[in-house]
């Protein structure tokens, strides 16, 4: 089971939180530029452009993967990344869609549209993959400086509004991010994130940028709340100042009416004097009669004419309405002749009704500088916001009097954010424009670093948290993952030896009432070693799904180990037939065929069952004593099921005490080889000698060959007892040889046979013990040389070939054919003893014996009679033509101190 790797993941979930980012934020921020109710600039501060290519980016990044065999995503991705192409190029040719411009910096859309260029092109190449992971990297830490300059400069560098600059350039930066991402990730598929993982990333998400749209919602309200306080204290002061100049005006005017004529002229002269003096924005007093400027009054070190002013402004005459000239009148001197600073002619009309004034219209012309007159009413602190009055030719007035710049205006229409718009209305006025302006934006951009850097922090926190949280749910699975494997067996699924083992410990002592069935296939190994581990394997998966489909939850299912698997179930001591009806199931289901590949199988299994008694302390005695019915099965010829016997117990121990006792026999040399005499039938002369291995486990008590010889081939034990055998035999052939020639015949272990190292061991042991070929006799059963022919005789010839004698032991009980036989390199046979006990009593053994004599001689085949007891055996054997006789006649097997 597969374990997911850490760092995909993390790389994954960073994948995630980048792409939902920029497509939830995208989302939130264009559905908040459709639905704001006022849909000012002052609120819009992205380009619709820039929006939908940062939607598309994501929407491309969340489904872009290019390990990915699913064509869907493929199609997807790549769909996606072309609409983020062409709203790219949108906002080159300038946002089409939208009713103003954002002013977003070029360089934004020209990297948001190579990014999606790229995840549309969607190159595998490494080379390609390279450099996407180096230009994005580098273009992080270029963005991410411009991105700070912000914090130093206090100003907006990628769009008009300070919001949008820092937005634009978070959107762009996390497209380069997340192309960056996925360059570290393109060497395998990315793993899929969970839902649990995705919900809390989206919601996160959607909350932080909901979040983050709310909080700049409350800003600009306040900021256009903040411009419309601004635009009617303006109105305000503007309506107060002015009626109180008009009614200074008039009350002079009302004075001039009201002048005796004697001293109208001198009267006047001294108010226009004092007016000159006491207030310091009245620049100059023209009196008209009609269309007819009469006179000019103003300070003496003014130089300029007023009067010629106004004749020379066509825009200032324009304004006086000849309907309303028995009103107070406004009128405004056009910007070319005061660029100093406006001009404001206020027109009040004097009634000189006494007969004694020329008749006509008369009416007094107050030139008041505006920037002096407003000078009292300038705040002392300086607000970045600035107000504005429309003159009705487009020009506008600031707050201070003075004649909007056209770098000013220019500034106004590119940078400056527009709050509100009012009227200045008052009773010699009506619906004259006041704009508000955000002149100033440093204090905004500080506000909106602080703003979008939380906003950013919390897409940080969201993507912290869905790593944690992904982590911990990895770190979940992967500890189930390692606990089912540390618990199941790789191959199958099923309980491992360990995990069944426990299992019976726990309920052991609880409740006495298991029963383990111990399951051993019949022949597996020739299944793997002819037809390969591959086949052997899913032939095993194959046996554990029928054995969970016989099992279910009635018990527990183990593979022990190897072929070997073990039940344990419950409350089955007392129902013999459930326990008869299950192992038969079993037996059914294994012998059922296996079709694996192009084979079909067949296999056989034997089971021992044993139940849980009284006299068990300890929980693996049940899986031993299943285990030892298993092997009892087996020697019952397979395919069977053997329930548990006591006696079965004492059989194995006694076979695990001698097993430890002929091991310590070994090492302490407690082993002896006794010798038989094999003498020549034509004179009786003693040709050689069998040398027969003694092992004498007690004083006097002599374990017999035929206990512990299997038993040391079944655990090994007969290689370094049959190379003991060896180098004492062939010590005792030098010693033998006093005598005159003799040869000592040796019994050869299947097993030392088959390995390759027997005759390199052989060849150094005749060496160090002195011991010449000729006088070594190998002794060899038939089914060493029936196992394995070939190697058989190839290593038989190269014996000979040194001079060894082989002797073909027990000859006539196994089922060798005659052809089989006359290939054999064999220099003797020795009849077994079976068929000259019956010799005397059994006519058959004697026409036996008589035709294995004529057959191995026939071959060039000396022969040996073994068991030769009597006279009379020994004169049957030698009249039929044996070469050698061997038996208790002629001395029973003694040590070689003794013969």
């Amino acid at each position: 089971m597969q374990i997911i790797q850490v760092d995909q993941q993390a790389r994954s979930v960073v994948n995630l939180v980048l792409g939902a980012a920029l497509c939830i934020s995208g989302l939130v921020i264009l559905l908040y530029r459709v639905f704001e109710p006022t849909q000012l600039q002052l609120y819009h501060t992205l380009s619709s452009s820039l929006l939908v290519a940062a939607c598309a980016v994501g929407i491309s990044v969340l489904t872009f993967d290019l390990r990915s065999h699913k064509e869907w995503k493929a199609l997807v991705s790549r769909t996606f990344a072309v609409v983020g192409v062409i709203a790219s190029v949108d906002g080159l040719l300038g946002s089409v869609f939208d009713s103003f411009s954002a002013q977003i910096h070029d360089s934004l859309y020209i990297t948001s549209g190579i990014c999606s260029l790229w995840l549309a092109l969607r190159l595998e190449a490494l080379w390609a993959i390279r450099l996407q992971k180096f230009i994005s990297l580098v273009a992080v830490f270029v963005l991410l400086t411009v991105i700070s300059m912000h914090f130093v400069y206090e100003a907006p560098l990628l769009a008009r509004h300070p919001v949008g600059s820092l937005v634009s350039g978070s959107l762009v930066l996390m497209m380069l991010m997340a192309l960056w991402n996925l360059s570290t990730a393109s060497e395998q598929p990315l793993p899929c994130v969970s839902l649990f993982t995705t919900a809390i990333a989206v919601v996160g998400l959607l909350v932080s940028s909901v979040v983050g749209v709310v909080l700049f919602h409350g800003e600009m309200n306040e900021l256009r709340l903040r411009g419309e306080d601004a635009a009617n204290t303006l109105n305000l002061s503007r309506r107060a100042a002015g009626n109180q100049h008009v009614k200074t005006l008039q009350r002079l005017a009302n004075r001039w009416e009201n002048y005796p004529l004697e001293q109208h002229d001198k009267l006047m002269e001294l108010d226009i004097s004092s007016y000159l003096q006491d207030v310091q924005f009245l620049e100059a007093v023209i009196l008209r009669r009609g269309n007819e400027l009469m006179w000019e009054r103003k300070r003496a070190d003014d130089p300029r004419s007023y009067t010629e002013l106004y004749r020379d402004d066509q825009y200032l005459q324009q304004q006086f309405n000849p309907i309303r000239q028995t009103q107070v009148q406004m009128l405004v001197a056009s910007m070319k002749h005061t660029r100093d600073g406006a001009l404001l002619y206020v027109h009040v009309p004097v009634d000189f009704s006494d007969d004694e004034f020329e008749p006509g219209y008369f009416g007094m012309l107050a030139v008041i500088n505006v920037q002096d007159m407003l000078a009292s009413q300038t705040l002392t602190y300086r607000s970045p916001i600035y107000t504005y009055t429309a003159i009705s030719n487009g020009l506008l007035l600031d707050q201070y009097g003075h004649w909007v710049s056209d770098a000013t205006l220019d500034y106004l229409s590119r940078n400056a954010l527009f709050l509100y718009e009012s009227s200045l209305d008052t009773e010699y006025t009506e619906n004259t424009p006041i704009f508000s302006y955000l002149y100033d934006l440093s204090e905004l951009q500080s506000r909106s670093n602080l703003q979008v850097l939380v906003t950013l922090a919390g897409m940080a926190i969201v993507m912290f948290l869905a790593l944690t949280v992904e982590r911990n749910r990895e770190l979940v699975v992967q500890g189930r993952q390692l606990r089912f494997q540390a618990e199941h067996d790789a191959l199958t699924g099923l309980y491992n030896r360990t995990t069944i083992e426990n299992m019976i410990a726990d309920r052991f002592h609880k409740q006495r009432d298991l029963t383990a069935m111990f399951i051993d296939l019949d022949g597996f190994t020739l299944i793997n070693d002819s037809l390969g581990l591959q086949v052997g394997d899913r032939l095993l998966q194959v046996l554990a799904q029928r054995l969970k489909n016989i099992i279910g939850t009635r018990g527990m299912l183990a593979r022990f180990g190897g072929d070997e698997f073990l039940i344990v179930m419950q409350n089955m001591h007392e129902d013999a037939e459930a326990v008869t009806e299950i192992t038969s199931n079993i037996l059914s289901a294994v012998a059922q065929p296996y079709r694996i590949m192009h084979h079909k199988i067949y296999l056989t299994a034997s089971i021992g069952v044993a139940h849980q008694t009284e006299d068990q302390y300890a929980p693996l005695e049940l899986i031993q004593r299943a285990d030892m019915a298993m092997h009892q099965a087996k020697r019952q010829g397979h395919n069977h099921v053997q329930i548990y016997q006591d006696s079965m117990s004492l059989q194995f121990k006694t076979s695990a005490a001698m097993r430890s006792s002929l091991q310590e026999a070994i090492e302490r040399n407690d082993l002896a080889l006794h010798f038989q005499p094999i003498v020549r039938c034509s004179d009786g002369d003693t040709v050689g000698y069998e040398a027969l291995l003694r092992w004498e486990r007690e004083p006097g008590r002599f374990i017999p060959p035929s206990e512990f010889i299997p038993l040391a081939e079944m655990t090994g034990q007969i290689i370094p007892l049959s190379e003991w055998v060896f180098r004492r035999a062939c010590e005792a052939a030098v010693k033998l040889q006093e005598q005159g020639p003799m040869k000592v015949a040796v019994n050869l272990s299947t097993l030392h046979f088959n390995r390759t190292e027997f005759t390199p061991f052989l060849e150094q042991t005749l060496e160090e013990t002195g011991c010449k070929p000729e006088w070594l006799e190998l002794e060899l059963t038939e089914s060493i040389l029936m196992e394995n022919t070939d190697y058989a005789v190839e290593v038989l010839q190269n014996l000979r070939q040194k001079n060894i004698t082989i002797s073909l032991d027990d000859f006539g009980t196994g089922f060798s054919s005659l052809s089989y036989l006359k290939r054999l390199p064999v220099d003797k046979v020795k009849i077994d003893r079976s068929f000259v006990a019956g010799i005397r009593t059994h006519r058959a053994d004697r026409v036996l014996i008589g035709s294995v004599i004529k057959i191995a001689q026939s071959l060039n085949f000396a022969v040996v009679a073994e068991g030769v007891e009597t006279p009379q055996q020994a004169e049957f054997v030698t009249e039929l033509g044996c070469n050698y006789m061997q038996g208790f006649y002629f001395g029973r097997p003694m040590p070689l101190d003794e013969l």
